[in-house]
């Protein structure tokens, strides 16, 4: 949880802190991400629309993925450079 909201709060140094849906989320007009750890992964949620716009991307990254949602492992690297690229997509998105 630490590294995702450390890794969130460099991208997104003036959205809010928030929790919404009961989750921690980032926040500026409306909610961009929300992340939540579970037992054996980190969900990150950037809602559905950067899922769609970087689908070819995760299936390549090999992480499991659903609509609104990606799975990320607790131990190991992260696809920093695209989680970046769908915080982004999301902000563009809110505006």
């Amino acid at each position: 949880m630490n590294r995702m909201r450390e890794f969130l709060r460099t991208l997104l140094p003036n959205a809010e802190e928030v929790i919404s849906y009961g989750m921690p989320a980032f926040k500026q007009k409306k909610v961009l991400v929300f992340y939540e750890a579970f037992s054996k992964h980190l969900g990150f949620y950037p809602t559905a629309g950067p899922i769609q716009a970087f689908e070819a991307d995760l299936k390549a990254s090999g992480l499991v993925y659903s609509k609104g949602a990606v799975q990320l492992p607790f131990a190991g690297d992260w696809p920093d450079e695209l989680l970046k690229k769908m915080v982004q997509y999301r902000q563009q998105q809110v505006g």
